[in-house]
């Protein structure tokens, strides 16, 4: 009977361990989206910004990106 009751507590504390570790898992990758859930409009707009790319090259290749709707607020 007692060693059920260790084995039991034993799994217990690592179903916690694994709960915490899967918490803090989601809440770093929440807290910080990586690159591959950064928008490609996102990424032009940082590149126009840090003067990677010029104004006529960002609408150029915004226009290429699916579901664009052209802007011409110039």
């Amino acid at each position: 009977m007692m060693s059920w009751m260790a084995i039991l507590g034993l799994l217990g504390v690592v179903v916690l361990i694994v709960l915490v570790a899967a918490g803090v898992y989601l809440g770093i990758r929440l807290a910080r989206p990586g690159l591959e859930t950064s928008s490609a409009r996102a990424l032009l707009e940082r590149r126009l910004a840090a003067g990677e790319i010029d104004v006529d090259e960002y609408y150029e290749r915004e226009g290429a990106l699916p579901g664009k709707q052209r802007r011409t607020d110039t």
